[in-house]
């Protein structure tokens, strides 16, 4: 029974470390990604999101005892978080949306198909 338990404790200590390992390959990756690129605009308001909500928690703890107070926080802080992931939500449908979309942009000209350019200088002048 003792022998159970701790290969189960050893075991979910392995997946925390390669879940953590895991974590900061991601955070690297996305870290050098342009700041243009939709899965760092999408990850970083991710990680906003989570934490106003962990900031939002921690904040309730030392406000609790204080009366008044507390009931705002505990009204008003929920409808902010709930508003602050609709907008999340929200914003992660319209890039998704406008993403799929296809643009009827005329597609960008490579340099092989680009006319000569004519070089001007502005001490080359034209007599007539």
């Amino acid at each position: 029974m003792l022998s159970s338990i701790a290969e189960i404790i050893r075991d979910l200590l392995i997946f925390v470390v390669a879940m953590t390992a895991l974590l900061i390959v991601l955070i690297v990756v996305v870290s050098k990604m342009p700041d243009t690129n939709p899965l760092k605009r999408l990850l970083t308001a991710l990680s906003y999101r989570l934490g106003a909500t962990v900031a939002a928690g921690a904040v309730a703890i030392p406000i609790e005892p204080i009366p008044g107070i507390d009931t705002l926080y505990d009204i008003g802080v929920p409808i902010a978080l709930i508003w602050y992931w609709y907008t999340f939500f929200r914003d992660a449908y319209r890039t998704h949306v406008a993403a799929s979309r296809p643009s009827h942009q005329p597609p960008l000209r490579t340099v092989e198909e680009e006319p000569p350019r004519v070089r001007q200088h502005s001490n080359n002048q034209r007599t007539g």
